[in-house]
Parts: C-alpha cells; structure tokens; sequence
C-alpha cells in the first residue's frame, strides 16, 4: 500500500478501513433533555500506523500540520485533507520511529 500526504510518503502504513464518518451533534439541554441533530451527509477521517527507521520520515510529515493537501491512498487523491491528530512518536530499541496519525478532509 503506498500513502502520501502533499507528497510525503508515509512509511510502512498498517492495513486501515476507510468507512464513512456518522456526522452527529448531540447536546444535552438544560432541561435536561437531549437534542440530536443529524444529516444524511458524511465525514472522511482515516488513520494510520506507520514505522519507520528514518527520522526525516517523521518530520517531513510533522511539517505538514497546519496545512491542507491531497492525502494519496494507493492512487485515489482526497483533496483537502489535513493532520487532524497525531497519537504518539516513539522509537523502538531497533531504532524504528512508530507514529500513529490521523488525516480528515474539509469538504465545506
């Protein structure tokens, strides 16, 4: 599988599932009922294991927080898409770097 966000590749990314996001906003009033609203529209959220033994790797894709771009997952473009979270950063005792990132798209 080859992933890239704005053209850094992410390395060695872990078999993910891309499904749609149920977008809801569920509020509790102070009546203390709760309103709900929902719509038949969609969001995109996927996220990623990857390892790998080169620290560039790393800060190459941490450069790009901040910014939106076109995520690439094995030929398909998603334009728009942005950093939403990253997890952890830690190296292994083999010198591997573990990342776990999270990408959504902004389709408004």
């Amino acid at each position: 599988m080859t992933v890239t966000f704005d053209g850094v590749e992410l390395k060695n990314p872990a078999p993910f599932n891309l499904a749609p996001v149920v977008l809801t906003n569920e509020t509790t009033l102070l009546s203390g009922k709760t309103a709900v609203q929902t719509t038949t529209e969609t969001g995109f959220r996927v996220k990623f294991v990857c390892c790998t033994q080169t620290y560039s790797d790393v800060s190459n894709l941490l450069a790009k927080i901040g910014q939106k771009a076109t995520l690439v997952i094995d030929g398909t473009s998603y334009t728009n898409c942005a950093i939403k979270s990253w997890d952890r950063l830690e190296q292994d005792p083999g010198g591997n770097w573990w990342y776990t990132v999270t990408f959504v798209r902004d389709t408004a």
